[in-house]
């Protein structure tokens, strides 16, 4: 083949041929070649894209196969490979290759039937991976994209490889839709459905209302790595229990907390690390390698095609047996490596987004976008998660940078989800960033009226109470006179006033996550406040949340003042900068205990989860004679009493006269006090009880 001319079909009438500049090519005659037939195309223009190349447009009439081998030739014979180019973005490829039925490895006794999505594939084999030796088997192509082999036998716990041609050379890949692997991704196994763990436990009861939630965010490694067991930095550690004098350690702490959903930073495959050699690298997984595969990196036998995912099964089936739900942190904005990525080998240039000229967008800052948009892009995405809900019974999803997804495809999922699981949550980072996607289609927290069933991080709040991440600037925590009309905004739900939702149910209120610093960091190291102050800033934070009408969200170690020694974006740091160290949660057990009776708190009075605007109008009003510029206050009604609720961020004494109440919560626990008149001197949030 002339290396000197390259050929693309960019519709199903147009071809364009670029010829290096430094041929001095005079000509304009092109031919498509399909085996003995030989058309001439018809010459539309030509284009100086580049300084290397001449872009030759041409149309044609011939009825294209994608999945057949073409040849384009000048009037000199030389000849090039046709290959798929923009038409992988057409509508009329999108209506074409649209296709609902099955994908992956299907596994029976007898036989096993695998199924891949190539429209634009030439060749499509197996590769098995068998004591005996290695075994290729043929795909035969269907339609609709779909290819297919049917492998006689047993295929319990056999290894495969996909290798794919859809230019002009073999390339080897893994099943995107493969749902166990060999360590590091060597390769795909061949599974039994029936040999996975069984649960024993249902999925805990919760009423569906997202303010009914608690949720609490950790990482499998962070929590499990000073175990001192085999189990260390697994799925399996954070099912043991190694207490400490101050108190459980695992699942069972995260339960003592009372706490309702589990959000596990992510839990399938990713990379940055390795499987076998798990000291040698560190990262929070927001690497996506292999979406419906559990995480090697956390398994004891990565190599064994059923460890993996018993673990994961086992982890979930104990949450349960706890009474936590489980909540699944999604990557589907981009890939780990976009140019070896299943898909993108199988449909070169369809998975992502591209820019005007063509290049691989990258507005999520990790090399590339997914075009979620795209049908089977789409579809992909409610697979994946229907997968975790029928096979996992997970119980939520948060989607990693969710505004770089699309509207539709999340409003297609929650559909199908609601289907499956009526009581399933669904939140995520509605940031607005720049792309390709028109704005009316992003799915950022501006267009919250366009995915209703979706909550999202409140910046806002986070912001207000911490400070900004940019202007590094004390937040209301820390003792600043800000705005008391955007503090009672943020704490009733955000809703009023068009403040920025339309029911409180869609705000996520929380000051820390896995991202950036921890508060506690934010306050000691990004404004150089003393570790005292810091510490009275993040409960208070912490207290407000819980308060908060609206998600409250707690970072894992939040509650005992968790440091990451500084380091802002620890995603690939040490053992040493991201553990969760219980020797810190047992000096800090008083603060711990604390947030446990804030949280029972808030699950015994329901005006704390109230979870619509109007029942918030009705409900919580201010409390008049208590504004200053530190201190706000609100009253909120219940059936037979009135809850008042008053928040300061100083250490000046504040007279409070009430008169016949009981003060419930101090600012420090749960309590029981009955005066006259209440002196409120720490800063901290109190609440108080007077009957009607």
């Amino acid at each position: 083949m002339f290396k000197g001319m390259k050929a693309y079909i960019d519709s199903y009438e147009l071809i364009s041929i670029l010829v290096e500049k430094s041929l001095c090519y005079p000509i304009k005659v092109f031919y498509l070649v399909d085996g003995d037939f030989r058309k001439r195309l018809e010459y539309l223009d030509l284009a100086e894209d580049c300084q290397e190349f001449y872009k030759y447009r041409m149309r044609f009439d011939y009825s294209i196969e994608l999945n057949k081998e073409y040849i384009i030739e000048d009037e000199s014979g030389n000849r090039c490979f046709l290959r798929s180019g923009s038409i992988i973005r057409s509508p009329e490829f999108e209506r074409k290759f649209a296709y609902d039925g099955p994908l992956g490895a299907e596994y029976h006794k007898e036989y096993t039937i695998f199924r891949a999505w190539s429209p634009v594939a030439k060749k499509l084999m197996v590769e098995l991976y068998k004591d005996s030796g290695k075994e290729r088997y043929d795909f035969t192509y269907v339609n609709k994209g779909l290819w297919e082999c049917v492998v006689e036998g047993d295929l319990d716990g056999i290894g495969y490889l996909y290798f794919v041609k859809v230019n002009e050379r073999l390339q080897a890949l893994l099943d995107p839709y493969a749902i166990s692997s060999a360590e590091n991704e060597k390769y795909n196994y061949v599974v039994n459905p029936d040999k996975f763990y069984k649960m024993k436990y249902p999925m805990p009861e919760f009423s569906g209302i997202y303010t009914d939630a608690v949720i609490y965010e950790a990482s499998v490694r962070d929590f499990t790595n000073q175990l001192k067991s085999e189990n260390c930095g697994t799925f399996l550690g954070m099912v043991e229990n190694n207490p400490t004098d101050k108190g459980p350690t695992g699942l069972d702490y995260i339960k003592s907390l009372g706490i309702t959903h589990l959000q596990l930073l992510p839990t399938y495959d990713f990379g940055g690390v390795d499987d076998v050699d798990k000291d040698s690298r560190y990262n929070w997984g927001y690497n996506p390698d292999q979406y419906m595969v559990p995480c090697g990196w956390y398994s004891k036998h990565p190599e064994d095609p059923y460890s993996r995912i018993n673990e994961l099964l086992e982890l979930i089936d104990e949450c349960h047996k706890r009474g936590i739900r489980v909540i699944m942190d999604v990557v589907f904005n981009h890939v780990y490596h976009w140019k070896t990525f299943g898909f993108e080998k199988l449909v070169p240039g369809y998975p992502y987004r591209v820019n005007l000229d063509a290049t691989v967008n990258n507005a999520s800052g990790c090399g590339n976008t997914m075009a979620t948009e795209k049908y089977m892009n789409s579809r992909f995405i409610t697979d994946v998660l229907t997968f975790y809900v029928k096979t996992y019974k997970v119980s939520g999803f948060r989607f990693d940078l969710m505004g770089l997804l699309d509207i539709n495809s999340l409003n297609n999922s929650f559909k199908k989800l609601k289907e499956l699981e009526p009581n399933i949550m669904l939140y995520g980072e509605g940031w607005n960033m720049d792309n390709p996607l028109p704005d009316e289609f992003r799915p950022h927290m501006y267009n919250h009226k366009k995915t209703p069933g979706y909550a999202f991080f409140n910046d806002r709040y986070r912001d207000y109470v911490r400070g900004s991440q940019w202007d590094k600037q004390p937040g209301y925590a820390f003792g600043s006179g800000k705005s008391l009309y955007d503090l009672h905004k943020l704490v009733l739900g955000s809703c009023l006033d068009y403040y920025r939702f339309d029911e409180p149910n869609q705000t996520i209120n929380y000051v820390e996550c896995h991202d950036n610093y921890t508060f506690y960091d934010y306050g000691y190291y990004a404004i150089s406040q003393s570790d005292e102050a810091v510490r009275n800033a993040s409960r208070l934070a912490l207290e407000l949340i819980l308060i908060s009408i609206g998600v409250p969200f707690i970072h894992a170690g939040q509650e005992f003042f968790r440091t990451k020694r500084g380091v802002e974006n620890a995603y690939n740091s040490s053992d040493y900068i991201n553990m969760i160290d219980y020797r810190r949660r047992d000096e800090y057990i008083d603060n711990v205990n604390i947030i446990r009776d804030l949280i029972q708190i808030r699950k015994e009075y329901d005006c704390f989860r109230i979870s619509t605007k109007e029942e918030v109008l009705e409900r919580i009003h201010k409390l008049d004679g208590v504004t200053t510029l530190h201190t706000a206050g609100l009253v909120a009604q219940n059936d037979g009493f009135n809850l008042y609720v008053i928040a300061k961020n100083d250490s000046c004494d504040f007279e409070l006269e009430i008169g016949k109440s009981e003060m419930i919560f101090d600012g420090f626990g749960r309590c029981s006090k009955k005066e006259e008149k209440y002196i409120l001197q720490k800063p901290g949030v109190y609440i108080f009880r007077k009957d009607k």
